[in-house]
């Protein structure tokens, strides 16, 4: 397998109730963007249960949304990002009910990693039952989290980026994140802003 993934046969199917964007339709320049932050977000994510236990990444092959619905991150008192962070949170408020966005295999990480359609997480997640319901698959033997990517919300000119990601491992085994990243002559980097998480 390569650092980008390999393919499942699988279509990605269309989750009730939404209409969903295709990915292929984005401005070359801002899924550059997207996938530059999705790439520093699964370099090493962030689990419940600390590091390990992930040799092959697990992803939701559409966008979800972010928990909690509010974003419980910002910028310090009188910062001088608070501007640029406002029309964050205007695209994210135009945005944020819009059906989910499909992913592809365009993040530049280390580990390898899967894009799951609903019902190859919905085996992955009878594997995490206790007790399991049935023998884990050869693909899943070396996961233990399934992880959700949101959506990507910027600011007028591309510099800011609020976005998060959720992970499930099992029952009360998971956890939802916010995020922040800055744009700067040397790339995309998180912003060490205080956000809530919501870790079970």
């Amino acid at each position: 397998m390569n650092r980008r993934g390999f393919l499942l046969v699988t279509a990605c199917g269309v989750a009730q109730g939404f209409q969903q964007k295709k990915d292929e339709t984005v401005d070359p320049d801002r899924k550059a963007d997207i996938y530059a932050i999705y790439s520093l977000m699964m370099t090493n994510p962030t689990t419940s249960h600390g590091p390990g236990g992930n040799d092959i990444l697990l992803i939701r092959n559409k966008t979800v949304r972010g928990t909690p619905r509010v974003p419980c991150v910002g910028p310090p008192p009188s910062s001088p990002y608070e501007r640029d962070f406002a029309e964050v949170l205007a695209d994210y408020n135009l945005r944020m009910d819009e059906g989910p966005v499909a992913l592809g295999y365009a993040l530049n990480i280390p580990k390898n990693y899967l894009l799951l359609n609903e019902t190859e997480c919905g085996e992955f997640m009878k594997t995490r039952e206790l007790p399991p319901t049935r023998e884990i698959p050869e693909r899943f033997r070396f996961s233990k989290d399934l992880f959700g990517l949101t959506d990507v919300f910027f600011n007028r000119r591309r510099t800011l980026a609020l976005t998060g990601f959720s992970t499930w491992c099992g029952l009360l085994c998971g956890g939802y994140f916010w995020m922040v990243f800055e744009k700067t002559n040397a790339g995309w980097q998180q912003l060490p802003w205080q956000a809530c998480r919501v870790i079970a």
